[in-house]
């Protein structure tokens, strides 16, 4: 790899001191380090001192562990583009180059307990529960000043009493400022604060467990279970699905009109993002989530009445209409959800009045204000109906998701032990998933290679890219010295300039 192309920055070389370590060194004890499970720059230090393969991976050299962290924390933003690199390679060794591919989020737990986590209740409930201690401790102070005043239990209460009120007049200060801050939050349309790790949130993981961290929103090619692309994000699955489908096509190496299939839980089912795939050319296979308002009777779901494009009504079972107004009302259906246009289909009173099925499909409550069936369409029902055919279609291909996108989940976190993570903010986070994933992939190629044939097949690449510049150096040579000029003195010219062009060459 071009580390310099890729944004690792080699520290300036100083006439006193110690000359700095090579970025390429850092990098490699990185990658040793998660292979191995070891993360912490304190235990990579100590591996670079006393493990026999890391000392002959960095030919000698040493770095402290303020040396190997600030190294991570200085290149967050490159890590990124290491995993891509990586995966470029994999692709012109044909391990990429499927068209289905399977996409699902993980939780990582944050640096911040879910006591550090804070919403606008939890902050009212303590400024609630403060308020009442101190009303309780004034009383308390009251009832005391009334009685004796010269005894020595009398003053040591006092004391006692003083420092605890001293002590709540702190914690409701701080909850004072946690309630402005927590106001700044709701401006920028966020619904938590976290003290210790601030990107951090508050997730849920399964049925009633919520934890503390980061989303990993994760796409896998169904061949190899190679991961083509990654997002750590502070939010939920629900509007992730479009990107990752996009960037997992970018690094299949697929030209514009190709299709890819993309396959998802329900947590991914929106139909906005399903609306952005299908124009994207991506086909999706999403599981439907369930319906909330489902009827008793299942002959009179939504479902089950037949949409007419050309008419625009809906055909009920028993073969009456349902027409709208034409107009788009707008819907939201919470404050972390985007709103959207939905129409409104309706059947007169008269016919289901007369309908035998009446109370089964309008239910009581409508008839009773005089009114028919009720259908709401949304703005994108029409692309969710087509994920839905193709799930029921393909039973098959979908069966094939957890098997594509759950092994890796399983490896790292359960396996090798990466659950959590050791840095603070989105963008570092990321830069260390960065290094977590490429060892994955490292790891999955061996497996697939075999260490022997990998490494013949990485020197090969190695000597394709050194090739390739050869012949921009000798097309350089040809345009800049002219074909007039001598061999020797061609020569001469280009080692005269060599310093200047091979600096530039180092960013092609």
């Amino acid at each position: 790899m071009d580390l310099n192309k890729l944004g690792f920055k080699e520290k300036g070389k100083k006439n006193n001191g110690r000359p700095a370590y090579p970025p390429s060194a850092l990098l490699k004890l990185y990658i040793y380090g998660y292979l191995n499970r070891v993360r912490s720059s304190r235990r990579l230090e100590r591996e670079a001192c006393t493990n026999v393969e890391a000392m002959w991976l960095l030919r000698g050299l040493r770095p402290c562990y303020k040396t190997i962290a600030d190294f991570r924390k200085e290149h967050v933003d490159v890590f990124k583009k290491v995993f891509n690199e990586f995966n470029l390679f994999l692709r012109g060794e044909g391990l990429l180059s499927g068209d289905t591919v399977a996409t699902d989020g993980t939780k990582i737990r944050a640096q911040n307990s879910k006591k550090n986590n804070y919403t606008e209740k939890k902050i009212k409930q303590h400024q609630d529960y403060i308020g009442k201690q101190i009303n309780s401790c004034l009383k308390e102070m009251e009832e005391l000043d009334k009685g004796e005043s010269n005894s020595e239990i009398h003053h040591e209460q006092s004391i006692e009493l003083a420092a605890k009120l001293d002590q709540l007049c702190k914690r409701k200060e701080k909850y004072e400022e946690l309630e402005e801050k927590m106001k700044v939050a709701h401006e920028q349309g966020q619904t938590q604060i976290s003290t210790s790790d601030p990107d951090a949130r508050a997730l849920p993981k399964k049925m009633n467990i919520v934890e503390v961290g980061y989303n990993a929103v994760v796409t896998a090619e169904a061949d190899n279970k190679l991961l083509t692309n990654y997002e750590i994000r502070n939010t939920h699955d629900t509007y992730a699905l479009s990107e990752a489908g996009i960037a997992a096509r970018e690094a299949l190496g697929k030209k514009e009109g190709e299709e890819i299939k993309q396959l998802a839980d329900k947590g991914f089912d929106t139909g906005s993002e399903l609306k952005k795939c299908a124009e994207n050319n991506i086909s999706t296979y999403v599981s439907p989530k369930k319906r909330v308002h489902a009827k008793k009777d299942k002959r009179f779901n939504k479902d089950q009445f037949v949409y007419d494009k050309k008419k625009d009504v809906y055909i009920c079972p028993e073969g009456e209409e349902l027409s709208s107004n034409g107009k788009w009302y707008h819907k939201n259906n919470g404050k972390l959800r985007q709103a959207y246009k939905v129409k409104h289909y309706k059947s007169s009173y008269a016919i289901c009045k007369a309908c035998p099925h009446r109370m089964e499909c309008a239910g009581k409550a409508n008839l009773d204000r005089s009114k028919g069936r009720y259908i709401e369409r949304s703005e994108y029902q029409e692309y969710v109906d087509d994920n839905i055919e193709r799930v029921k279609l393909n039973k098959e291909l979908y069966r094939k998701r957890q098997q594509i996108i759950e092994h890796p989940f399983g490896t790292i976190k359960r396996q090798w032990g990466y659950d959590y993570t050791l840095l603070k903010g989105l963008e570092k986070v990321e830069g260390e998933f960065g290094i977590i994933f490429t060892c994955y992939n490292l790891r999955r190629a061996i497996t697939i290679f075999g260490v022997q044939e990998l490494i013949k097949r990485l020197r090969k690449s190695l000597f394709l890219k050194k090739w390739k510049i050869k012949r921009k150096i000798k097309r350089f040579a040809d345009v800049f010295c002219g074909e007039l000029i001598t061999p020797r003195l061609k020569y001469l010219k280009i080692k005269s300039h060599r310093i200047n062009y091979f600096n530039s060459i180092a960013i092609i």
